[in-house]
């Protein structure tokens, strides 16, 4: 079975757009960790496998999944598919809009945004309706600064290795933090979302 890449950087934003469809993000979480048919997921996701079937080939005409081997018993073809890598990043310039067709993506980032300004009560943190605007607004930056930092120091690896295990994923969070500590720009943002929404 050909080896997983440690990471792919998504640059095409049609690839990018990929990504909102929730059943394709659970379908590549699932293959991340090991090689499924579509059966196999349709049954762990409470989908038909039309569907399922589906998602895999536009996934994998975009190389973000491949087929590992098919097995043929009587009549059934099975095709196992796995992950083309362990981790996916969009691109700094497609999650801020800044390529062509990337509109859409700047979009679905800022509904993610949204979204953590609303589930914010879940920790205790009450956002009041009048501030929401501006703790989104502050949470994209957060979120801009972040990526770009994270994409940064992922592009430095010299040799390929597995970024899922613990040490690497530690190492490339105290990587990450290590640098936007040195960034006033990041620390204002944090100083201003702890202050919005009362964290002492």
């Amino acid at each position: 079975m050909q080896k997983m890449k440690p990471f792919i950087i998504i640059k095409d934003p049609k690839v990018a757009k990929l990504f909102a469809n929730e059943t394709r993000s659970e379908i590549l979480h699932n293959l991340r960790h090991r090689e499924m048919t579509a059966c196999q997921l349709a049954k762990i996701l409470g989908k038909n496998v039309s569907s399922i079937s589906h998602h895999l080939s536009l996934l994998e005409k975009a190389g973000l999944v491949r087929r590992t081997r098919t097995l043929v018993k009587g009549n059934i073809i099975e095709k196992y598919y796995q992950a083309s890598a362990q981790k996916f990043i969009i691109s700094y310039t497609l999650s801020e809009g800044l390529a062509p067709e990337s509109e859409d993506i700047l979009k679905w980032k800022r509904e993610i945004c949204r979204g953590v300004v609303d589930k914010a009560s879940l920790f205790g943190f009450d956002v009041p309706e009048e501030k929401k605007s501006k703790v989104q607004r502050l949470v994209e930056k957060y979120a801009s600064l972040k990526h770009a930092t994270l994409e940064r120091v992922i592009s430095r690896q010299k040799e390929s290795s597995e970024i899922i295990k613990p040490e690497m994923r530690l190492l490339i969070s105290l990587l990450t933090d290590a640098l936007l500590s040195r960034n006033d720009e990041y620390l204002q943002v944090i100083w201003e979302i702890c202050n919005e929404i009362g964290v002492k």
